[in-house]
């Protein structure tokens, strides 16, 4: 009765220590636990791969459980075994001990992978428009559609205001508007001139637009208080930027700005030279219907500016909250609008008249 139990247990193991696939391929049993060098803990969902030498190509894998134990089984005879996790140093085995068939890797440590990093810099940007409680503030520098546009392009992205071909500026559909350059009254935002095309886009840091002034500021802006802040380079020692743009049709502008500060003063200046053209074409019909003529015109019309301006100014700061600045600007633009119109007057059969 005993050899008879016996018999079948030696072929059981004989049969499990000796399986083979249906191709008839030696099946080999690989099994281990996958650990964490640093305290012992296994590491769970670790992946295991199997990957033929001969081409390094990945034929079986496997994870680990949450025990960290794995176990798979293969018909390469020549291959390793490469062990990686998330935030651990990859792990390659090559070496193996065959016993009946099966490779017990045991216990499998994983490093940490910890990498210092030298410096990390966190940026915040504003927003392009904020809203305060007493005026809002246009962030001239993170709108795009500002690149190589003058001051007067850049009002006229800015909500609410508006700027018309002649360069006037109207605030929600109303003149009287009080331009100020840095909170100060300046020659460029005189009324009579368009001085203030002469500023570019790169030399303004933001534009302030406040709808219901306080009494410090004067009467004449009734419909509100535009202020424009140039930029000023805070950080000591000298400091300086150059921009050149250009656009088409023809719309060019280089500037270049310096500034030398320490603690107390802070001496900087601002140049730019620009040209552009705003091209329009006419085209108007005007009909007679009683004595049966159409007068026809047409034509093309040109704004070319050129334009240079230069800003040189100090401040002097006498605490964190008070600052008295200095600064004087001169601009120069040239204006020239060559247009060239037709008029043809025919007659309602087409029949030319006059040109």
């Amino acid at each position: 009765m005993i050899r008879n139990i016996f018999i079948p247990l030696v072929l059981l193991f004989a049969i499990k220590s000796n399986a083979q696939a249906p191709n008839g391929k030696q099946v080999t049993s690989i099994e281990g636990n996958v650990i964490d060098m640093s305290d012992g803990f296994p590491v769970e969902f670790a992946t295991i791969a199997l990957i033929r030498k001969a081409d390094s190509i990945m034929t079986d894998g496997t994870t680990t459980d949450f025990e960290g134990k794995f176990f798979l089984s293969t018909t390469e005879t020549d291959f390793f075994i490469e062990i990686s996790f998330l935030g651990y140093q990859n792990k390659v085995i090559n070496d193996f001990t065959y016993s009946n068939g099966v490779i017990d890797l045991s216990r499998v440590g994983l490093m940490q992978d910890a990498r210092l990093m030298e410096e990390v810099v966190v940026r915040a940007e504003k927003s392009t428009t904020e809203f305060r409680l007493d005026k809002r503030v246009f962030n001239v520098g993170k709108d795009l559609s500002s690149t190589g546009a003058s001051a007067l392009e850049v009002l006229n992205n800015v909500p609410s205001v508006n700027v018309d071909i002649e360069g006037a500026v109207t605030l929600r559909g109303s003149g009287g508007v009080q331009i100020l350059i840095d909170g100060k009254p300046s020659i460029l935002t005189d009324d009579q001139g368009n001085a203030l095309g002469t500023i570019t886009a790169e030399m303004i840091e933001k534009v302030e637009v406040i709808t219901n002034p306080s009494a410090k500021y004067e009467a004449e802006g009734t419909s509100g208080i535009i202020n424009i802040v140039l930029k000023k380079n805070e950080q000591e020692g000298l400091n300086g930027s150059f921009s050149l743009n250009t656009g088409i049709p023809h719309n060019h502008s280089a500037g270049i700005s310096v500034n030398k500060r320490n603690k107390k003063f802070n001496i900087f200046s601002q140049g730019g030279i620009g040209y552009k053209e705003l091209p329009s074409r006419i085209e108007n019909v005007l009909r007679d219907n009683i004595i049966l003529t159409t007068l026809e015109t047409k034509g093309d019309e040109f704004r070319n500016e050129l334009f240079y301006n230069f800003i040189l100014g100090a401040d002097y700061y006498i605490n964190k909250l008070n600052v008295i600045t200095l600064s004087g600007s001169f601009a120069y633009e040239v204006e020239d609008q060559p247009s060239q119109t037709n008029f043809i007057r025919t007659s309602f059969d087409g029949s030319q008249l006059q040109e």
